[in-house]
């Protein structure tokens, strides 16, 4: 047996150079495809799903013949197969997960070499009886991975020739669920794999058809950093001296984001929660019913330019500070941050930031009220999916920041994971969180993070907070074809307020 497996790995080693061969089209990449797509053609699957992952294991000595049965790590599959794949994918992606693939069309033969190793129908198709599905194109070897490309855990690990191969967990019966849904037939000994109900001629290698060519992926990334409350100036009842305006007065623009400058400066979008107004405007709301807890928080408009020393790019303004100085203060803050150049948004206003070509979709949402006087529940949710379903299409990632939670409490409510994990489950991809000015941990829900509380940053409301410390958040975002594909686990990097209304680096 072992000399007829060398003969069979030396013939199709040196006569078919590699098992998974590919006549690669002559047209110049870049280009749509051009002529009708058959669904008998072979087509790399990467070209057809961008966010799949691949591991072939064949194309390394990680397998169960522990030698190197293919000469290529790319993997192809019918068109007709790989359009089903797709719209799994798809579905998949809509809870988070991307898919994974061991194995798709496989030479004659390699089937001959696995055979002799493994006689075992029950695992190794015969192929003295005729060719496998893999030998046709139309099987592939898969599993669910999260959105930073972690395995969902699963009965066993890929090509487990024992029964606990043909047991089930939650993850197999979900992905077993889907696949099925979309025209495959599930394997009873082997969780992983999935025949096309199709049916196609075998193929002695996998010809990639010149009659159409695929554009070529176009990878990106983009990192995002989030930091908690800021309010630029104070309420005028403060008396002025150590207030944040007798501090710009004294040390300029510069000094409040000095220390962490170099930081936010190296990402491609900060977003801050900006709480309280820029306005000359004097009319105030009544807030009687806050009691003691009632401020009114201002700056000057110029102060615009403390936050693009500061690499703010966007900044959100659903928050109970928004109105202090009623709509007029409001307007005039949204006209200051569009004079700057400094991108805002919350409650009605959402908007797409684009960066290194990837759109942005940016959601805030207050559940205090503008004054404190409470919201409707029902009725935010709604307007949150529908702002989500509205970027969807228009946008390669969504951010949602919430002003929401208890002051001066170290772990979220209830009602806030709950609202949180609701904002992932409608399609937000980062979910940020300010109010309760401490910070509280956060989430991974579905591979996303749901940061519950940032703290203070450069909060004017109050040069002294018993609390110092703060935090910078930061995560990178994978695209291909400016399609989310990856999530990077997310940075803190510790701050703490060692001087008035200014946070440096812990070293």
């Amino acid at each position: 047996m072992f000399k007829r497996f060398l003969a069979i790995l030396i013939s199709f080693t040196f006569v078919f150079g590699f098992t998974a061969q590919v006549r690669a089209a002559d047209s110049p990449l870049h280009q749509d495809i051009l002529d009708t797509k058959k669904k008998t053609d072979f087509v790399d699957i990467q070209q057809i799903i961008p966010s799949v992952d691949l591991d072939i294991k064949y194309a390394t000595t990680d397998n169960f013949t522990h030698t190197k049965l293919y000469d290529s790590s790319k993997a192809f599959l019918r068109r007709g197969t790989a359009e089903k794949l797709k719209k799994v994918a798809d579905e998949v992606e809509e809870k988070g997960y991307r898919l994974k693939i061991w194995d798709a069309y496989r030479s004659p033969e390699a089937q001959y070499a696995m055979w002799d190793l493994v006689p075992d129908t029950r695992y190794v198709a015969n192929p003295h009886k005729g060719y496998s599905n893999h030998s046709r194109g139309s099987a592939v070897d898969l599993t669910l991975v999260d959105i930073q490309g972690t395995e969902l855990a699963m009965p066993t690990s890929f090509d487990n020739f024992t029964d606990a191969a043909a047991r089930t967990n939650e993850n197999a019966k979900y992905l077993k669920k889907v696949m099925v849904k979309h025209g495959f037939k599930a394997l009873a000994t082997e969780w992983w794999h999935f025949d096309d109900k199709d049916s196609y001629t075998p193929a002695d290698f996998a010809q990639e058809t010149t009659s159409f060519v695929m554009r070529q992926n176009e990878k990106t990334s983009i990192s995002i950093s989030a930091i908690g409350d800021v309010t630029l100036g104070q309420d005028e009842r403060y008396l002025y001296k150590g207030s944040f305006d007798h501090y710009y007065k004294l040390n300029g623009a510069g000094y409040f984001f000095a220390g962490v400058k170099k930081i936010l400066s190296e990402d491609d979008l900060t977003v801050a929660n900006l709480e309280g107004t820029l306005t000359e405007a004097t009319e105030k709301p009544d807030k009687r019913l806050q009691g003691s807890q009632a401020f009114f928080f201002k700056g000057n408009p110029y102060y615009t330019e403390i936050l693009k020393d500061g690499s703010i790019e966007a900044v959100n303004l659903a928050n109970n500070h928004c109105l202090d100085y009623l709509n007029k203060g409001f307007t005039d803050t949204v006209s200051t941050l569009d004079h700057a150049g400094i991108a805002s948004f919350g409650d009605d206003k959402i908007m797409i930031y684009e960066k290194n070509g990837v759109k942005v979709g940016l959601i805030g949402v207050n559940t205090l009220g503008p004054l404190e006087e409470g919201v409707n529940l029902e009725n935010l949710m709604s307007e949150l999916r529908l702002n989500i379903q509205a970027l969807k299409e228009r946008t390669s990632l969504i951010v949602v920041s919430f002003h929401w939670g208890t002051e001066n409490k170290n772990n979220s409510t209830q009602g806030q994971r709950e609202l949180g994990r609701y904002a992932v489950d409608q399609g937000a991809d980062l979910v940020l969180g300010h109010h309760p000015h401490v910070i509280q941990p956060y989430e991974i829900y579905q591979g996303k993070c749901i940061v519950y509380s940032l703290g203070n940053f450069v909060f004017g409301g109050n040069s002294n907070p018993w609390n110092k410390d703060t935090e910078i958040f930061r995560q990178q975002f994978n695209f291909v074809n400016d399609k989310l594909v990856g999530i990077s686990a997310p940075l803190i990097i510790p701050c703490r307020l060692s001087s008035s209304f200014k946070p440096e680096p812990l070293k």
